[in-house]
């Protein structure tokens, strides 16, 4: 029997609204999925991809995954794809950052290529073990498809699959990959993505998982036992607010109550995000106090960073329909009439006083 322990995307060095903590915290939060997979004794720590940010990682990311990985290594094999945050692209940078960590004899990976493959023995078990960086969707179907079944237990980790499910051959064990970072598993054609280690987008991540899968592959089938990997910092959504219609003054206090409802769960400075949605009118946006807002929630949850997503939409001023375009006062009379704007008597003794009237 072969046992591996499977995360992805930790991205190192990525800082959510460019909070340095964040950075911190994409740290403690692998660290915490290593710790976590390796209590599992498994043969191999499979990581799927996207380690890093950016091909250009600070020396403190850089260092803190080779003290990782240097901390495993007579413990575990671990494997670290190559994604697309981790591959360099131009002529001056060419050596991706997972490069340097599989050169320094820490982790497997596919070097300078986007595939490897290698047949290793567990337990008297002889198993092939296919490796896939990025790649583009073309190159990815055809490195995938042209791996070919043998006897021996087969398992395909990448950082990503093709589009089309039905370009991947079914003589696969298990299929790990990454790249998207919400948690998703498939039992039935064994298929597993763990999700990211931390929360790196949270529009795209908000209400998915993200989980450590462990994957038993023996000659009588395959099981799988997952965990639930938490963020190392408190994220609350506040439940997305309505403002249609709606007031400044109305929208202030809606906002309030939301804010008064919410209650950390843990100590510590959490994230709090709200998201406001609907349609108000221009003179809404503009008189709503966004200011106030912030210090209201501040002062209330005392968050390392409250965010205020503005997803409502200004409907503006209406169309004007002219039934005599050429008619000033008949124009001057609807357009008062249908935009509630300026006084009609007025505006006709102005005109009448500049010789505009018939």
């Amino acid at each position: 029997m072969v046992r591996i322990a499977h995360i992805s995307d930790s991205h190192l060095g990525c800082s959510l609204f460019e909070l340095a903590e964040r950075r911190e915290d994409a740290r403690k939060c692998l660290k915490k999925a290593v710790d976590m997979a390796m209590r599992q004794s498994p043969d191999i720590l499979a990581h799927t991809g996207d380690l890093f940010h950016s091909p250009q990682p600070s020396m403190d990311d850089l260092n803190f995954a080779v003290d990782l990985f240097n901390g495993i290594k007579d413990k575990v094999m671990a494997i670290v794809l190559q994604g697309n945050h981790d591959i360099p692209y131009g002529f001056r940078h060419d050596q991706s950052p997972v490069l340097t960590i599989q050169n320094a004899g820490l982790v497997e990976s596919t070097g300078q290529k986007p595939f490897a493959s290698k047949t290793y023995e567990f337990d008297g078990q002889k198993v092939d073990i296919h490796l896939v960086s990025w790649a583009r969707e073309h190159e990815l179907a055809r490195i995938i498809g042209s791996i070919h079944p043998s006897a021996n237990a087969s398992i395909l980790l990448a950082h990503d699959l093709p589009k089309n499910r039905d370009l991947i051959p079914n003589h696969f064990d298990y299929v790990g990959f990454g790249h998207a970072h919400n948690f998703w598993l498939d039992k039935e054609r064994s298929y597993g993505r763990p999700g990211s280690t931390c929360f790196v987008d949270w529009k795209k991540e908000r209400g998915g998982e993200k989980k450590l899968i462990v994957v038993d592959v023996s000659s009588n089938g395959v099981q799988y036992a997952t965990e639930t990997l938490n963020d190392v910092r408190e994220f609350r959504f506040v439940p997305d607010i309505d403002i249609t219609g709606m007031g400044p003054k109305e929208v202030q206090e809606l906002v309030q109550k939301s804010l008064n409802s919410l209650v950390s769960k843990k100590s510590g400075q959490p994230i709090v995000i709200m998201e406001v949605r609907g349609t108000i009118s221009s003179e809404t946006e503009n008189a709503i106090k966004r200011t106030e807002i912030l210090r209201y929630g501040d002062k209330l949850l005392k968050p390392l960073f409250f965010h205020i997503e503005p997803s409502w939409v200004c409907s503006g001023p209406g169309r004007v329909r002219l039934t005599q375009p050429l008619n000033v006062n008949s124009s001057v009379q609807e357009y008062v009439q249908q935009t509630g704007e300026g006084n009609i008597e007025e505006l006709t003794e102005a005109l009448a006083a500049i010789g505009e009237t018939e």
